[in-house]
């Protein structure tokens, strides 16, 4: 019992005695109060968190004073004192969980993505209004048995225009390349116009469906009545067409350098995406 009460009493003149505390030993070599702390007793941590931080002193790790940040110290430590001081802290490397991008996400990093969505609608309808302008001209310039037009469809114009806006639409007589693979084309370039501009997906089919009655009842109906399938096949076809070559294009666009036989995929699977980009891959 004797030798214990000795070791006791030893242990206690230890731990309590002076010049032993970190306090203390600050304070005598730099004149600072109890409670405060310089850079004898730097903290490491592992997380944002205070909570989280256990203390060494710096000459135990080896560490350097360069490069490192003052911040609120932790609740724990090794160093007496340091509750609520400033303290530096080496920097360290965090990392952030990768979450892939919902691809129905508007484009970041191309034309128009930040700007306000009427700037959108006006460059893509002025590209679409001149290929419509030209479509029209081209398509009456060709055989009747590839447009099923009335000889001389135009010369009465304006009596058709009259008739499209006042009737139902018709099934029209057209071949089925025309009604299931041209129309729904159409629908996709009027589709990526606006996708490819950052705009949504249903930015893009609302306009899209804009596009096509324009076409069915005011170029078109100078020359023939509106057609059902026409107005079927070409917004709501060519949406999902649209959507898919979309995807398709973005993909071979992000692999990098395109080769030649790439380049024409992508202007074949999606024009609109090259008229407003180039082959600039997205962000």
């Amino acid at each position: 019992m004797r030798h214990a009460g000795r070791l006791a009493a030893l242990f206690l003149l230890v731990i309590g005695g002076p010049g032993l505390r970190a306090d203390d030993a600050a304070l005598g070599a730099g004149g600072l109060g109890r409670g405060t702390f310089e850079a004898e007793c730097p903290l490491f941590r592992t997380g944002e968190s205070p909570s989280g931080s256990f203390g060494f002193g710096e000459d135990a790790l080896g560490g350097s004073r360069a490069g490192w940040r003052t911040e609120t110290a932790a609740r724990f430590s090794l160093c007496a004192g340091l509750a609520g001081a400033s303290v530096e802290e080496r920097p360290e490397v965090r990392w952030s969980t990768w979450e892939p991008r919902d691809p129905r996400e508007p484009l970041r990093g191309v034309r128009n993505a930040t700007a306000p969505h009427r700037k959108r609608l006006l460059r893509s309808s002025a590209i679409l209004t001149g290929t419509a302008i030209a479509s029209g001209v081209i398509l009456s310039l060709l055989p009747r048995e590839e447009t099923n037009w009335e000889e001389g469809a135009f010369d009465h114009g304006f009596e058709n225009l009259g008739r499209a806006w006042t009737s139902l639409p018709v099934w029209d007589r057209d071949e089925a390349f025309h009604d299931w693979f041209g129309h729904p084309y159409a629908g996709a370039f009027y589709y990526n116009m606006m996708r490819s501009q950052g705009a949504t997906v249903g930015q893009s089919f609302a306009y899209s469906a804009a596009q096509s009655v324009v076409w069915e009842y005011v170029l078109e109906a100078a020359a023939e009545q509106p057609s059902i399938q026409d107005l079927i096949s070409t917004p709501f076809i060519g949406a999902v067409v649209g959507e898919l070559f979309h995807r398709w294009s973005v993909a071979i666009l992000k692999k990098g350098r395109l080769n030649l036989g790439e380049k024409a995929l992508v202007f074949f699977l999606n024009p609109s995406y090259v008229i407003n980009n180039g082959y600039r891959a997205p962000e």
